[in-house]
Formats: structure tokens, sequence, C-alpha cells
């Protein structure tokens, strides 16, 4: 029987720590609401601007830094209109963002 052959000089894999912080990021997706096409992603709420905070369009409350939120922005208006919602507010959201 012939013998496979051996890869003794293969290079070694280095592997990366697991970043659980990119677990919480959610991939960009689209939906539409009202007929309004939105870029919608899921974020951490992690920043590195530790005075940093957003106030949610739908409830008018503060989303805490390091709380797992949603952005999103119109698509045909521009990254300009995103806006930083609680995840339960983007579901009832049917408004515009302005």
């Amino acid at each position: 029987m012939a013998r496979g052959k051996r890869r003794r000089n293969a290079p070694k894999k280095e592997y990366r720590e697991l970043d659980y912080e990119l677990l919480k990021i959610s991939a960009p997706r689209r939906e539409i609401k009202r007929g309004i096409e939105y870029e919608v992603r899921g974020t951490s709420g992690k920043t590195e601007d530790p005075g940093k905070f957003w106030i949610c369009p739908n409830c008018s409350l503060e989303i805490e830094p390091g709380t797992n939120h949603m952005v999103a922005w119109d698509v045909h208006r521009g990254i300009e209109t995103r806006r930083h919602f609680h995840s339960h507010c983007w579901k009832m959201f049917q408004g515009r963002l302005d």
C-alpha cells in the first residue's frame, strides 16, 4: 500500500481569541416601514467616547451606554438620518426619521 505524503513543515495557524462583542452586532438588513426603506443593524452600544449617549426617537428615553440596541437610517435620504432605537422600540416604530 502506498503511503500518503505527510506535510511535516505545514505552517501553524494562528488563532485569535473570539471577540464576543462582535457577536452582539448583527449583519445589516433592509426593512420597509410605511413605504420607507431602512438600513437596520444591531449594535452592542459600546463606544470609545465615555460621555456619548443616545435618545430613542420612539420613546424619547436615553439608551444607556453598553445596551444592545438598533441603529436605523433611511436608505434614500442617507446616513444623516441615522437614529438609535431600543430594540423593542424599533419593532413598534412606524414613523419617519427626521
